[in-house]
């Protein structure tokens, strides 16, 4: 029965440790795809319903949160 109970707490560890490392993960490839359009301090005129789209695209995957899409969306729109 004990090694029962073993058993069943290895696999939850390894259930909590899959999760993990799939949740770092998306956030690693989240960071990859904001890092050009963060650091894109000079937008371009042309490109602002572009920006735009893209942040709203990021707001709803959920790469961005509330906060920061604002901010976002603040700074394209005032440039």
């Amino acid at each position: 029965m004990i090694i029962l109970i073993y058993i069943l707490i290895i696999l939850i560890l390894f259930f909590v440790c899959f999760i993990g490392i799939k949740a770092a993960g998306a956030g690693i490839r989240a960071k990859k795809r904001n890092k050009n359009f963060s650091g894109n301090k000079n937008i371009n005129k042309k490109n602002i319903s572009k920006d735009l789209q893209r942040i709203k695209n990021l707001h709803k995957s959920g790469d961005l949160t509330k906060k920061e899409y604002k901010k976002a969306k603040n700074r394209i729109l005032n440039n």
